[in-house]
């Protein structure tokens, strides 16, 4: 009797407990509990996981893991503000005012420009009663490719054409101008110049076609000053060739004492300078000049040229006005004597570059 009398106490005392409630959990830890920091070079996890989506993408202009600088991207063909930058720093077609190709886009680039110009002085190309060839208002037209490859040593290649219409005969025939076709190695601040020809004709100084051509030793550069607000273009030929023929009556036809000018090529020295600067907001003063000088014969060319012009549409088009004066000093129709003519251009010129 006594065991029945115990378990039904040990039954009854564990009903009871069993319906007692169990106790609650302990709480979870805080999660605004701050992480101890990151070793150096490492960046720190946030708290909770982000989607995929909400990563932002990393700066590539920001240091790597082991502190090295990422390469920055390439700047925009138009520059930035402050500097020069890559668009037109003169006319399309004006000596001395190469552009710079965006690689990544083309291994070229091309400008075209037109407008109009008055010319003053200079020889008279028709001194009859009723001269028709000495018009005083002259159009523009001016194209030029630049190409570039960085890879390697760097090459260069540049074609340029300048055309003033109407000064002879018809209005769209052209009358002055050159042309030039180049190809160098190098970097852009020296280049060897492998290989360089350009003709041009000027009747006003007395010249119905001027041709050089140049290879080695003969070099050029562009070198930006102060963070590219001004920039120094430079060509030097110390040896190259040149052929000469003269306009209309100053032709000689050559004599026993008295050979005429375009008998054979001549050696020559020549060379070309070029400043720009960024005067802000958006305009740009240029300032060019030129000389070519025949050896052992009086002819001489001497050019400078003068440029402001306003940029627009984020350095795509260029507004130039400018001023040109050249001089040439020939033989003379006699013997050891020698003529000298100059004339004076005003330009309003629009260039496009793509």
């Amino acid at each position: 009797m006594r065991a029945l009398a115990l378990a039904a106490a040990l039954a009854t005392a564990l009903a009871a407990r069993a319906e007692e409630p169990l106790p609650l959990p302990p709480p979870p830890p805080p999660t605004d509990v701050p992480l101890p920091p990151p070793p150096p070079g490492m960046r720190a996890l946030p708290h909770q996981p982000e989607p995929l989506e909400a990563i932002p993408s990393r700066d590539l202009s920001a240091p790597d893991a082991i502190g090295a600088p990422r390469p920055r991207p390439a700047p925009a063909p138009g520059g930035t503000a402050g500097r020069i930058g890559e668009g037109p720093i003169a006319p399309a077609g004006a000596p001395g005012a190469p552009l710079q190709p965006d690689e990544s886009a083309s291994h070229w680039r091309s400008s075209l420009a037109t407008g109009v110009s008055g010319r003053f002085g200079g020889m008279q190309l028709d001194t009859g009663p009723n001269p028709k060839e000495n018009p005083g208002v002259l159009l523009y037209f001016g194209a030029q490719a630049d190409g570039l490859w960085t890879e390697g040593i760097g090459r260069a290649a540049r074609l340029r054409a300048r055309l003033f219409t109407g000064g002879e005969t018809e209005v769209y025939v052209p009358s002055d101008g050159e042309l030039e076709a180049a190809y160098m190695i190098g970097r852009r601040e020296f280049r060897f110049v492998l290989g360089r020809a350009e003709v041009g004709r000027y009747p006003g100084l007395g010249l119905q076609a001027l041709a050089q051509v140049a290879t080695l030793p003969c070099f050029e550069g562009s070198l930006p000053v102060l963070d590219d607000s001004m920039r120094v273009y430079y060509y030097v030929s110390p040896v190259e060739a040149a052929w000469v023929r003269y306009y209309g009556d100053a032709h000689i036809a050559g004599s026993p004492g008295w050979a005429s000018e375009s008998d054979v090529p001549v050696a020559a020295t020549s060379a070309r300078i070029r400043w720009t600067t960024l005067l802000p907001p958006a305009f740009l003063l240029s300032l060019q000049g030129d000389v070519v000088k025949l050896w052992s014969k009086p002819d001489l060319l001497m050019s400078g040229e003068g440029s402001l012009g306003y940029q627009v549409l984020e350095r795509s088009v260029v507004f130039n006005v400018a001023v040109r004066w050249d001089s040439y000093t020939r033989r003379g129709l006699a013997p050891s004597s020698s003529v000298t003519n100059g004339e004076m251009k005003l330009l309003g010129i629009a260039t496009l570059v793509f």
